[in-house]
């Protein structure tokens, strides 16, 4: 028999998941099965002190006294030993080999600083990032970042998906350490010029020297007035790195949310509600990107500065119907920004 009243009492499930850099350390001097580290303890019992590997992980696990100092500390990478490439051609195709067991990581770096390494794994960077028509002819989407250090003041590329940081002392690991002091606000949007990583020094450069940096987008820890940061926070194509990084957490994270309206619905109709379920999706994650300074706010409203188009049904096709494919759904939205120089003038007056 029945109960004429049931009380059922259950607890709320809290993801205890966090959006975090996917941090990918690349060893070329043995090969050694992938694993992830959440302590430099754990990391010395399986790499020496000597290592790139393990001097890569301090550097970027011991940034609490950067300037200014991260949000928290990067206390998860990955780690993989590749046998010694012959060439920067034969790494690339280790790593892609890598990638068929184990693709689940985003940014990289390696143990080398060779000019024809960086521009390979760039490269690779560049190429990782698929088209719409790849997209749609079902090629999935697993983009990477580079983030790499160069003892070169010459070196120029324009590949986009990677950060190179001049440094005349390639053992501080600069990279790394750039890395563990601005990747812990990830994914909050934060410029990474500024920044000022502890354990790398500053470089003796020319004027010259500096100039021909800049104009080749290569990051460098500058002293200007005695204040010491890196400057300029760019990819090797100009683009900034808060940018790169924003649009790819929107990218995957639109994806995400989308994948579980479908599995999380026993069906979604071919309706124009059908289609508001979907578009939900959409507007969340670029409600998201506003809350964390991807996307700009409007300073009346506080939302996000973002335009997005839901299709109706009857814009549908008989043949997007049949094969139950929607619309496309069209956004645009304004990037953010940030503040990276200003220019001050005034006039001293005898009396006001």
């Amino acid at each position: 028999m029945s109960k004429d009243v049931v009380v059922v009492v259950s607890r709320e499930t809290i993801d205890p998941s966090a959006d975090s850099l996917d941090i990918l350390l690349i060893s070329t001097k043995g090969v050694k099965d992938a694993k992830t580290y959440t302590t430099l303890e754990d990391v010395k019992k399986d790499w020496t002190e000597e290592t790139t590997v393990y001097q890569q992980a301090a550097a970027m696990m011991g940034q609490g006294k950067a300037r200014p100092v991260p949000a928290s500390l990067i206390r998860k990478i990955k780690v993989v030993g590749l046998k010694e490439p012959e060439s920067a051609e034969e790494l690339i195709q280790e790593i892609r080999e890598f990638q068929e067991t184990d693709n689940n990581w985003y940014l990289f770096l390696t143990d080398r600083t060779e000019e024809e390494y960086i521009t390979a794994l760039g490269q690779f960077a560049r190429d990782s990032e698929p088209s719409a028509a790849e997209l749609a002819a079902g090629v999935e989407d697993h983009r990477k970042f580079y983030f790499a250090q160069t003892a070169s003041k010459i070196y120029k590329n324009s590949l986009e998906r990677t950060a190179v940081i001049y440094t005349e002392k390639l053992e501080e690991h600069a990279d790394a350490a750039w890395v563990g002091a601005v990747g812990p606000w990830y994914p909050q949007s934060v410029t990474w010029k500024f920044k000022m990583p502890a354990g790398i020094s500053v470089p003796a450069l020319k004027a010259g020297e500096i100039n021909l940096l800049e104009e080749n987008h290569v990051n460098f820890v500058t002293n200007e007035y005695k204040k010491n940061y890196i400057k300029n926070g760019c990819c090797l194509n100009g683009e900034w790195i808060d940018a790169v990084l924003g649009g790819d957490w929107i990218s995957l994270t639109m994806r995400e949310k989308l994948y579980s309206i479908f599995m999380n619905n026993p069906v979604i109709p071919y309706t124009d509600a059908g289609f508001t379920m979907v578009a939900a999706g959409v507007f969340e994650t670029l409600d998201q990107a506003a809350d964390y300074g991807i996307i700009a706010k409007d300073p009346g409203s506080g939302a996000g500065v973002y335009q997005v188009t839901v299709p109706k049904r009857s814009r549908a096709t008989d043949e997007q119907a049949a094969a139950r494919q929607m619309p496309d759904i069209l956004w645009e939205a304004q990037l953010s920004g940030a503040v990276h120089g200003i220019r001050v003038q005034g006039i001293l007056k005898v009396s006001l």
